[in-house]
């Protein structure tokens, strides 16, 4: 993994293929812990390399830092593609589009509800830019549902592009309150959140068509 930042090519290590082993030793460590546990020389130790073995893959925290919270976008995108993909192919295509599109919005807050901890990272400001663009984009599998209903006549062209920005705001706020320490009084949430979950993915889909 090479950063955008001047640093000089990474070399071969005894140890393998050190930059995937740190990376994910650090995922199983934001998952478990947070992000504010996360450190190059404990992640060193863990793996039994040398501190400086590291930092000639990661300069410095804020690389980690960055590479973490792609790979949890990224896991995030999987969850909403997973979801959507194991939709059947039953009923018309428009139906079926939204019910698509229905699946994304619900794994998108699933994930964040089920791995709070990943969620947080996948949107912790940091000032360093990854090397690669994320593959798959949690945004595109979004864009990408959208179009497919407008493709199939169950939202309109003209809501083509405000639709994303509308699904996207609905969908990360409901999974910012059921991730926060303190939920709003009173706001019927259950325990399982599906009711939840529910009225607002059709919130969402009433508020595009």
């Amino acid at each position: 993994m090479m950063w955008n930042t001047g640093f000089v090519t990474k070399r071969p290590y005894h140890h393998g293929a050190l930059d995937s082993a740190l990376l994910e030793a650090a995922m199983d460590v934001v998952a478990n812990d947070g992000m504010g546990a996360l450190s190059l020389r404990d992640l060193a130790r863990t793996l039994g390399v040398s501190p400086s073995a590291t930092y000639r893959h990661f300069p410095s925290r804020d690389h980690l830092v960055a590479a973490v919270s792609q790979r949890a976008r990224e896991r995030l995108a999987t969850a909403m593609i997973v979801a959507r993909d194991a939709v059947p192919a039953t009923g018309t295509k428009a139906n079926r589009s939204v019910r698509r599109f229905a699946a994304t919005g619900r794994a998108y807050v699933t994930f964040a509800v089920q791995t709070p901890s990943l969620f947080e990272a996948a949107f912790v400001p940091c000032p360093v830019t990854p090397p690669t663009p994320e593959d798959p984009n949690a945004w595109s599998v979004l864009v990408g549902a959208v179009d497919e209903m407008v493709e199939a006549g169950a939202v309109p062209v003209a809501r083509r592009d405000e639709a994303p920005l509308i699904a996207w705001a609905g969908v990360h706020g409901l999974s910012t309150i059921l991730t926060a320490s303190v939920q709003p009084p009173e706001s019927g949430l259950e325990a399982g959140h599906h009711a939840a979950i529910d009225t607002v993915i059709d919130g969402i889909i009433r508020a595009i068509r």
